[in-house]
């Protein structure tokens, strides 16, 4: 596979990892709380493909570039991943122009799209990782 020209990962949950791994060993790779991140990472996606269509493809139409819509389609969320005491989702875009766009240039002004959508969508994210959390202790409690 390529390497994403644009990548945005969506961590938080390390020290609260570190913690708790002190108490349940597996916690880094529980399926519960990977599960919660990849729903984290997709929620994050669809935001970003609302921006990109809000702010992109439905204003007026500058420069000699031709809407394609292909910075939408080929932003995507990866499933989560686990490290050393770290969970992670990570949000991409293949587009080699992704980059631009997010950051900007000095002829361009920036148009976020990722880190927008990652603030956005925090207090939903942090809904996700609470009831997983909440299901991934009571599944210890009651064992």
């Amino acid at each position: 596979m390529a390497k994403p020209a644009f990548e945005m990962k969506v961590t938080g949950v390390d020290s609260l990892v570190k913690t708790f791994k002190n108490y349940f060993d597996d916690i880094d790779t529980s399926q519960i709380l990977l599960d919660a991140m990849s729903s984290i990472g997709k929620v994050v996606e669809v935001q970003a493909k609302i921006l990109l269509s809000e702010q992109i493809y439905n204003t007026p139409q500058r420069g000699g570039y031709v809407r394609t819509g292909l910075l939408r389609a080929r932003t995507t969320a990866d499933t989560a991943k686990a490290g050393k005491n770290t969970i992670s989702a990570t949000v991409r875009s293949q587009q080699k122009y992704a980059v631009y766009i997010e950051l900007g240039t000095s002829t361009m002004q920036p148009r976020a799209f990722m880190l927008p959508a990652a603030q956005d969508k925090a207090d939903e994210a942090l809904q996700i990782l609470n009831k997983a959390l909440d299901k991934f202790l009571r599944a210890k409690v009651v064992k």
